[in-house]
Order: C-alpha cells, then structure tokens, then sequence
C-alpha cells in the first residue's frame, strides 16, 4: 500500500502529517489531525483502510468533505488529490521515495571523516533537559565550507545552536510535527540541500518517515546505503565525506553516480546505547560542503531529536493504548485487555471472521415481564442494571466477552478474542457466580421485604464465527453459529429458575471437576436428535489458573 502524507495549512503555518488507519479529522482535541477552523465541524471525517487502499469518510458534518471538487460521503484517495475539509484544503502526495543501495559513498578515508559517539558524547556531555534551561541566547550561522575552527569556538557555536533546539523540540509533541522540527533545524543551521529522517521499527528495518528538499529543488529520490546504516546503528558512528561521488567511482558505486551526490553526512538517532534511527543530508552539486564542524552540530542535533522522538513515540503508543481500551472495554475484562494491549493478540484477531472453539453463556430474569408491568421505567432501569452488574462482573472475572444485552438477557462467550483450553470451565465457573451474586442480592431485597429474584443461566460449547460483523456504521464484536443457538435454547427452555444447565458439549471440554445433575434428554428447537443435559450445582476441583481476576489460560502453541 502506498504511504501518503497530507500537506496543509493551520493557523498559517504549512504542515505534514502521514495518513494513518482509523484517522480521525475534525475541529477539536481528541482527533488524530486537528484543524482549526469555524468551517471544520468537531468530528468532521475519518480516513481508514479498506483492501489495502485509504478512503476518506465523511462523518456527517456540517459543510462536508471535497474530494477533487466533488461532494463525496466516502472516497478513495491517491496521491495527487485535493480535498476541501469545510473550507480548509488538504494536498494529498506521495512521500518522496527513498532508494535503499548496497553502495557506500563513505568507504573512500581520503574524502571521509568516521566519528565514534561515545567520543562525542564524552566531550559534549549534552543534555536535552539542562539545555532548555540554559541562558545562552545566540544563534550560530551556517559553517562556510572548508573552514575548520578552533575546537573551542566549535564547542561554543554548538551550545548555542543546540540551546534554540532544545527549548524546540520540548514545545513538540506530535511525533510527525517533532519530525519536521528537526528538519527545520537541520536546514536552518546547516548547509544542506537534501535531507532524509529514517526510523527503525521494532524488528529493525529501516522506515523512511520525512524527506525535504531546499526550496527550488526537484524533488527525486534520495538514494542512501543499507550498509551505511547497519554500521550507524551497530557502530554508533557518525559519517561525512567531501566527495561522495568521487568515492563512488573508486568503489563501483553506481547510484551514487547516478543520483550526483557530493557532500553527505550520516548520523545516529542515539539516546545513550540506544539507536532509533539516522539522518542523512546530502549535497548534489558543492564539493566539501561539509566540514567537521557540521558533523558534530548534526551529530548533537541527532542526539537531542532521539530523545525527543522516544518521548514522542511513548506518547503515540500511550493514545494508541487508550483507543484500544475505549473500543474494548465494553466488550472485555481489564484484565483481558491488558493482554491484548500487550500483544498478546493480534489485532486480526479482533477484526477478521474466524472460527475458534468457545463456549456460550446465557443469562435471564425469571418473570421480569410480570415485574416489570408492577414498575415505573426509572425502577425497572435500576432493577436492571443491578442484575446487569452481577452478571457482568462474574463474566469479567473468568475472563470473559461480553457480547450483548438483550432486553432483560446477557450474552456472553469464552475462549475469544484470547483462546483458552479451559473456556468451558471458566462459563460454568462465572454461571455459579452470578448466581451468588444474585443470592447476595436477595438477602439486601429481603430486608426491604422485597421478593427475591431468580435468574436462569444456559451453557454450551463448540465452533462458531467470530468477530466484527455489522455494517460500516455499526459493528459488534460476537459470535455466530448453531453453538450460540442451541445455549440461547438452554437457557430459554431447559433451565429453571435458580439454575446453571449445560449442554454434554460443555461437559465434554471441562478440564475441572463439578458437582452435576442429569436432567435427561431435551429436544431443543433447530435440532434433530435430542440433547443430554446437566445442572451444575457447585465447583468440586478448580482447574488451573481458573479462577476469579485471573487473566486466562492461554493456549500454548503447538499443543
């Protein structure tokens, strides 16, 4: 899929932001893209992934969304696009393409300067924090090339550049915003005509994430070497070299000489023994364009901007946190999603249609249509919801999904989005609780010589289809099949009040051991051949790791 960027204006300032999934655009905090503008409604569009193409969605706002002149509800977008967001425009471009090469323009010591950062950094001993503070005010201008200056004045020049950088980079906090400061930077203060910021992921790849040109220039690709970067990251040294072409020629390195390249330095993104990236700025006509003072101004520059991307990044993952807790706190435990938040599962896992082995809880009130009819609306709201917090808590506690309420009714599964060998167990386990739960509730009823109310649970187990099924406005976590029938009927027909009835499914996948009751055989709706079927009277061997606030019990790979 083609990475793009959004180019726009806010308050008069020009800015690029990347496009990501879920998007979201609009007037206020909270969005991922703020704009700030009477025209732009508060939540105004959202740009998404579908089939590995970006589509710009119109979230019902008050002056709606262009996309190349045409009023649009949802669009696909390409690079080259314009769109009217309300009255503010959005350039849709391409990122300039990065050429990764097996060629070294650094290898040739008679053009080149290799500076260890452990030998720069005892010298300088920067600080990002101590230089926000520092009272130093002036502004070093541009080296002219060629010109090397007392180590003295060097150190001087560079403290007071890096004072400006750092007071900076502190007001920044938007990782892409903190991107383009640090090229600012780059090109306010050094001699650079080509620039080029690259972030490793988290399995170390290189990931080109800002280009920029100076003003007039074309805008082609930027060629840079993997080797180079390999030995930046592994070496933690930072590179110049004065004719890069020249270097080029000597070793065979073809791009070099296709793409011009003369003068270019490369340096670590380093924070202490960690590196997260590099910087590579480049010159494609002057001839010892850098001197070696440039080299250790971008090479503090580079310290500075690591441990402010780091910030930044922690920041993103934090949020990137929060959304997925908001989504997914309505259907899971705290529990539960601080595995998934962890990675425990894939995100696929919540998005995409599978078949897992679960087992199905229903829950209802006994004669709650006779109660209710006895009720104002605001105390069958209160009677529910107290049932509605019992039942939920003891879904939570085992682990749980909460699927849905349906009218007096609770829905819940086990073993998703988080597989888990004892799911069978962990439905029954949480069944017998809810019942305590309302036994609980009976005994405060009692005392203000209110009935007592009774509650039916229905258990099964077995296949069925999981995930977010809905339309594109609405979408609910669940799960479908002939399993999720056939507990519905359990609860609905079998059990009786005060009861937790499971299917021979159920009992078959239970690794624990329960004091159960045969029923007999039920013929339930749906089905041809008749069900055995068991009530469950109390837990005589809790299987291991279930119990209630545990987490889950994990099926191992492989088993």
């Amino acid at each position: 899929m083609e990475q793009l960027q959004i180019h726009y204006v806010d308050l008069g300032v020009p800015r690029v932001t990347d496009l990501k999934a879920e998007m979201s655009i609009g007037r206020t905090e909270g969005n991922d893209l703020v704009l700030n503008h009477p025209s732009v409604s508060r939540k105004h569009a959202r740009i998404e992934i579908r089939n590995g193409h970006w589509w710009m969605v119109d979230l019902k706002s008050t002056n709606g969304v262009k996309v190349n002149g045409n009023l649009i509800t949802e669009s696909q977008l390409n690079a080259g696009d314009k769109i009217l967001v309300g009255s503010v425009q959005l350039d849709i471009k391409s990122m300039p393409s990065v050429e990764f090469t097996g060629d070294s323009m650094f290898d040739n010591p008679s053009g080149t300067v290799i500076r260890r950062i452990s030998d720069f950094n005892s010298e300088f001993g920067l600080d990002l924090g101590e230089m926000a503070e520092a009272s130093i005010s002036a502004v070093r201008p541009p080296s002219e090339p060629g010109v090397k200056p007392e180590p003295s004045v060097t150190r001087e020049k560079i403290f007071q550049v890096l004072v400006q950088v750092a007071r900076s980079l502190l007001q920044t906090e938007e990782l892409q915003d903190l991107l383009n400061t640090v090229m600012d930077m780059i090109f306010k203060y050094l001699p650079v005509e080509r620039g080029l910021i690259i972030l490793f992921d988290e399995e170390g790849n290189p990931v080109p994430r800002l280009t920029k040109f100076i003003e007039g220039a074309d805008a082609a690709d930027i060629p840079i070497s993997r080797t180079i970067l390999k030995m930046v990251a592994e070496q933690q040294v930072a590179l110049m070299t004065s004719n890069a072409l020249e270097d080029a020629r000597l070793l065979g390195g073809k791009s070099i000489a296709i793409h011009g390249i003369r003068s270019a330095m490369c340096v670590p993104l380093w924070n202490r023994q960690r590196v997260i990236g590099a910087v590579q700025v480049d010159s494609p006509i002057h001839i010892g364009r850098f001197t070696e003072e440039d080299l250790d101004l971008i090479t503090a520059l580079a310290n500075f901007a690591a441990v402010a991307i780091e910030r930044a990044q922690l920041a993103e993952k934090i949020e990137q946190e929060r959304k997925i807790r908001s989504k997914m706190e309505r259907y899971h435990s705290p529990a539960v999603i601080d595995e998934i938040v962890k990675g425990v599962v894939a995100a696929a896992d919540e998005t995409e249609i599978r078949t897992a082995d679960v087992s199905i809880l229903f829950a209802d009130i006994s004669g709650f249509t006779t109660v209710s009819e006895t009720k104002k609306p605001e105390e069958v709201a209160e009677f529910l919801s107290n049932f509605f917090t019992a039942a939920v808590d003891a879904i939570f506690a085992y682990g749980g999904t909460l699927d849905k309420f349906i009218g007096d009714a609770v829905m819940a599964f086990f073993g998703a989005p988080i597989p888990q060998d004892d799911h069978a167990d962990r439905a029954i386990m949480a069944g017998l609780m809810m019942q305590e739960r309302i036994d609980d509730w009976n005994a405060e009823r009692a005392k203000s010589d209110l009935p007592p109310v009774r509650i039916r649970v229905g258990i099964n187990s077995g296949p069925a289809f999981v995930g977010n099924v809905g339309t594109e406005k609405r979408v609910d976590y669940t799960v479908l099949g002939s399993s999720v029938n056939i507990a519905s009927r359990l609860e609905s027909g079998v059990a009786k009040p005060g009861q937790v009835v499971i299917s021979q499914n159920t009992l078959d996948r239970v690794i624990g051991s329960f004091d159960t009751e045969p029923l007999g055989e039920f013929v339930l709706k749906g089905l041809q051949q008749k069900m055995p079927v068991f009530a469950v009277h109390k837990v005589v061997r809790v299987p291991r790791k279930t119990t209630a606030s545990d987490t889950f019990h994990a099926v191992t790979p492989g088993r």
